[in-house]
C-alpha cells in the first residue's frame, strides 16, 4: 500500500512540475476559444482533469504545454463549441460551489496580468479583426504567435499536417493585415 501511495504522490508532483505552470497560457487560450470566462474556466477545468487522468500518456521531456493544449482543443472540439453542457447541481451546496467558482473566474480575468495586458495592448479592431478569422485560421495563429508553439507541436495540437498549419498561419496573417490595413486606411492612419 505505500509503495502505491508513493507512486500516487510522484505522478501528482511530477503532473504539478509539468503542468501547472502553464495555467494561466492555458486559461488564455480557453478565453480564445471559449469567448467568456464562464466557459473557459469550465473548458480549463475539463482539460486539467483530463490532463491528469491521462497524465501516464505523457512523454517526459517533450513540450508539457503542447501537450495540454492538445487535449484542450479536443475538449473544446469535442463539446464546447457545439455550445457547452449545462451541468445540474445535485444541491445547495453544489450550486453554491459552482457560482463561487464561476465568480472567482470572472474575477481572474480582471487580476490575470496576461489578460490585462491583452485587453490594454490590443485595441478593440484588432481582437476584432483576429475573432472574425475563421476558427481553423484563429486557432493556428495563436498557437503560434500567442503561444509560440513550433509548426510542429501545432500540427500535434490541431491533429492536421504541418504544411497545412504553415498555409493556415500564413493565409491567417494575410487576413489579418488585410483586415488592419482596411482599418488604418479607413481612420486616415496610412494611405492607399
Amino acid at each position: 500500500m505505500t509503495g502505491k501511495r508513493e507512486s500516487s504522490r510522484s505522478t501528482r508532483e511530477s503532473f504539478e512540475r509539468e503542468v501547472l505552470p502553464h495555467l494561466d497560457s492555458i486559461y488564455s487560450m480557453a478565453l480564445r476559444l471559449a469567448r467568456n470566462p464562464e466557459d473557459a474556466n469550465d473548458l480549463l477545468q475539463e482539460t486539467v482533469l483530463r490532463a491528469y487522468r491521462f497524465f501516464h500518456q505523457f512523454t517526459p521531456g517533450t513540450n508539457s504545454r503542447a501537450w495540454v493544449l492538445t487535449i484542450l482543443f479536443n475538449n473544446f472540439r469535442n463539446g464546447h463549441r457545439r455550445g457547452g453542457r449545462e451541468q445540474v447541481s445535485q444541491s445547495e451546496a453544489e450550486f453554491t460551489e459552482r457560482l463561487e467558482a464561476e465568480s472567482l473566474a470572472a474575477d481572474r480575468t480582471r487580476s490575470d496580468p496576461e489578460a490585462l495586458a491583452f485587453a490594454n495592448v490590443m485595441e478593440p479592431q484588432v481582437t476584432a479583426a483576429l475573432d472574425s478569422l475563421p476558427e481553423e485560421f484563429r486557432a493556428a495563429l495563436l498557437l503560434v504567435d500567442v503561444q509560440e508553439l513550433s509548426y510542429q507541436e501545432v500540427s500535434g495540437v490541431l491533429s492536421v499536417p504541418v504544411g497545412t498549419v504553415k498555409s493556415r498561419v500564413s493565409r491567417g496573417r494575410g487576413l489579418m493585415r488585410e483586415a488592419l490595413l482596411n482599418f488604418a486606411q479607413g481612420k486616415g492612419i496610412i494611405r492607399s
